[in-house]
């Protein structure tokens, strides 16, 4: 059916076409099958057909026995209701829309992860502000049928700061990752002058906040470095270095170490066997890979040596081995890679383990798979296994996005983004609580160069109708509450 397709969006749509009749590589055993009623223009009726969806991904069959897909990635996706048929689902793009009726509630929910949703103030009240940045606001949001509250990123399309092209990729790569311990969106609304991107609201703190209040013992330090390592290495089988990985954007679900989760993608990229990059120079000084710094080719290990200075900062009660208040010192400490162990007294095997990570020499360094398989570590692998062997279904959830807005980027090369591998996903492995610990600002902020996006199913017939009427909701104000997201910042470093 054709469609009225709005111009007035970011998410261009260069492909005419909707349905596709070329190979897709996914098998077929992960679809999932549901009927749904079609109208028939030939006949003026209602037909009952069959439709598969995996992730975005939907088919079809037709008549002569031909099988047709679509990705409905960026379409245009909203509920509505016709009298005596029921509710229905309609999915716009490329100036085509497919409409169905049936029991659509499940694949809207599945399916508003990928697409983008129009009319927010339907579903939300927009509450007090939690932060802002150069690049976008950070409120509360305050879901109208359940009171139930979230945090939605809101960029100014019309600002001369917004770049449409690092948000989508950024939001590209935030919509492949499904891990408990890995920020993922809930969905998208788009207006005519702003985007709004919707997380679950967090303000439980960060990682700096532990480590620079808290003396951790090495047991816990190895506990939670072991969850940024198993998230990572499901990052990186996504295709994507992350580049940006610092206590400030290691959050938490709950203020405990057993909560960690991996947030702002802001400067994440397809990894590329070049080692090169379009904002090649990224990151944040202190925390950053010396061969980053050194404008030389880099991949995966990148990530692993931030998190090396993570574990030693943990180890340490936050201390840097770079950060100093000068800030051409820090970069250039950082950038020859040449730390003080002495400051660390670990356990030789933590301390062996260490200098693998901080190898300035990233052909000498360990991978993240290499350190999740230490010994250290042991205990914590062979949980994995059990778990996975018992198959336990964990519940997948969300995070917001960082405040804070330390990271750095220069200006882009020429090279393409590869195509994401298909890759296994990972189970969650949970431990006891270990701290609770209230929030806490620094006492000062590091400088930085600035990133272009930061701131802080259905049933299986539809043969019986439902005709869904309107609810009366019951809106209530939250009292404002202390926030991760105050104190937002981005600075440019000259």
């Amino acid at each position: 059916m054709k469609s009225k397709f709005s111009t007035d969006t970011i998410f261009l749509q260069t492909d005419s076409k909707f349905w596709r009749n070329e190979q897709i590589q996914i098998r077929e055993q992960e679809f999932k099958e549901d009927y749904f009623l079609f109208y028939s223009n030939a006949k003026k009726t209602y037909k009952n057909k069959a439709l598969k969806r995996h992730g975005p991904i939907i088919k079809k069959l037709k008549k002569n026995g031909l099988e047709l897909w679509c990705d409905v990635t960026n379409a245009i996706i909203e509920t509505f209701e016709i009298q005596h048929v029921g509710q229905g689902l309609r999915i716009s793009k490329n100036s085509y829309s497919l409409e169905f009726f049936g029991y659509v509630d499940g694949w809207f929910k599945e399916l508003k992860k990928f697409c983008i949703q129009k009319q927010i103030k339907n579903q939300f009240i927009i509450s007090n502000k939690l932060g802002c940045g150069n690049y976008a606001d950070v409120h509360r949001l305050i879901r109208k049928s359940d009171e139930k509250e979230f945090a939605v990123k809101i960029y100014e399309k019309l600002s001369n700061k917004f770049d449409s092209e690092c948000v989508i990729k950024e939001l590209e790569i935030l919509r492949k990752m499904d891990h408990p311990n890995v920020i993922t969106v809930l969905e998208t609304f788009e207006s005519q002058k702003y985007l709004f991107i919707v997380t679950e609201l967090l303000i439980s703190g960060n990682l700096d906040d532990i480590i620079t209040k808290t003396a951790l013992s090495e047991d816990d330090a190895i506990k939670g470095i072991f969850k940024i390592i198993d998230a990572l290495i499901y990052i990186h089988s996504k295709g994507v270095i992350h580049r940006d990985i610092k206590p400030e954007n290691i959050l938490f679900r709950k203020p405990n170490l057993e909560e960690i989760v991996i947030s702002d993608f802001g400067l994440a990229e397809y990894h590329n066997e070049e080692g090169l990059y379009k904002y090649h120079r990224c990151g944040t000084a202190g925390n950053m890979a010396p061969e980053i710094l050194k404008d030389l080719s880099y991949g995966y290990k990148a990530d692993c040596y931030s998190v090396g200075i993570i574990f030693f900062q943990m180890l340490t009660q936050g201390q840097s081995p770079f950060i100093v208040e000068d800030y051409q010192e820090t970069l250039q400490r950082n950038e020859q890679g040449l730390i003080d162990f002495s400051i660390v007294q670990p356990s030789p095997a933590v301390m062996n383990l260490l200098k693998q990570m901080l190898d300035p020499d990233p052909f000498k360094r360990c991978t993240l798979q290499e350190a999740r398989s230490n010994l250290i570590f042991k205990k914590f692998n062979r949980q994995t296994i059990i778990i996975k062997r018992k198959r336990i279904q964990q519940e997948h959830t969300v995070s917001s996005y960082s405040p804070r807005s330390t990271s750095i980027y220069q200006s882009p090369t020429n090279q393409a983004s590869p195509p994401i591998p298909l890759s296994p996903s990972y189970k969650y492995v949970g431990f006891k609580n270990l701290h609770s610990i209230p929030l806490r600002l620094r006492s000062h902020e590091r400088k930085l160069f600035s990133s272009p996006n930061q701131s802080n199913s259905g049933a299986n017939s539809a043969k019986l109708q439902i005709k869904q009427k309107n609810s009366n909701f019951k809106i209530n104000q939250k009292n404002n509450k202390t926030s991760l997201y105050q104190g937002m910042s981005s600075n440019k470093a000259i």
